[in-house]
């Protein structure tokens, strides 16, 4: 991020009800953009605390020209087109299946989160032709890809919670919150790890990280590279939802579930 200005908020000379004097309050904010993606070349030697960030000198990659260029991996436009067409029909069941399926958004997601993805837009083939707009489609499905890690660390943290609370009444005297994991027996706060080493692992295998994806994209410098990398990362999700979507019509009967025209070589994924 290159920095471009910043706004000193601190408060000082401010005074509780007594008199008494309290310290400053230091808050300065930012306004940054976004330069580019770079590699770490070294970490500069210092006596760092624990709060105090890593000094780095680095090499920057500069974000890929918005201007429409000919290199296309030497592919035709008709199959530029052909992938284009994949991505929106993709983009749209996944919409479609999160938005409709009842069943599979209760499942999935909690109530805020529902809310969220039924705002998602939609798009059309034109917008992959066009930098701006298929940024666009990008930047909206790195933010259904938040909304899902979001969704699952709430989910996670209500469970670790319930837990924690329920070890916690079992000792003596006032039940003391927020509970404190160092206050737990060493079984539960292994347990409360192992859940929590599964979560992540589960989300990892999920292919919805919001971060590392999308800094691929932005290094590629070819815009068939950059569509056929979102293609990938929307059919993957297209096809999860599929699989267990039929998962749930086949257990609870087709009420719970409306179809969605599942592929003949759709996979199964946890």
């Amino acid at each position: 991020m290159q920095l471009i200005d910043t706004d000193d908020r601190s408060i000082s000379g401010a005074r509780t009800w007594p008199g008494d004097l309290l310290p400053t309050l230091n808050r300065v904010v930012v306004n940054c953009k976004s330069v580019g993606v770079v590699d770490i070349i070294s970490i500069e030697e210092n006596e760092y605390g624990n709060d105090d960030y890593l000094i780095a000198n680095v090499k920057v990659h500069p974000l890929p020209k918005e201007d429409t260029d000919n290199n296309t991996n030497h592919r035709s436009s008709e199959e530029l087109d052909e992938m284009a067409q994949q991505v929106i029909e993709d983009y749209q069941q996944v919409r479609s299946i999160y938005i409709n399926s009842a069943s599979l958004a209760n499942n999935e997601l909690p109530k805020f989160a529902r809310s969220a993805v039924e705002t998602l837009p939609t798009f059309s083939c034109d917008d992959i032709h066009n930098h701006k707009y298929f940024w666009k489609l990008i930047e909206t499905w790195q933010m259904l890809c938040n909304t899902i890690r979001q969704a699952k660390q709430t989910n996670l943290q209500s469970i670790v919670n319930e837990l924690s609370v329920t070890f916690a009444m079992q000792n003596k005297g006032p039940l003391q919150l927020p509970v404190k994991r160092d206050s737990l027996p060493i079984e539960v706060v292994s347990q409360l790890e192992s859940l929590e080493e599964t979560a992540a692992q589960d989300f990892i295998e999920l292919g919805m990280e919001p971060t590392l994806d999308f800094q691929e994209i932005i290094s590629l410098t070819d815009h068939w590279d950059r569509v056929e990398k979102l293609s990938h990362m929307i059919r993957r999700e297209k096809l999860r939802l599929e699989a267990k979507e039929s998962l749930i019509r086949a257990l609870l009967g087709e009420e719970y579930a409306p179809p969605t025209n599942m592929d003949h070589d759709s996979t199964f994924f946890d």
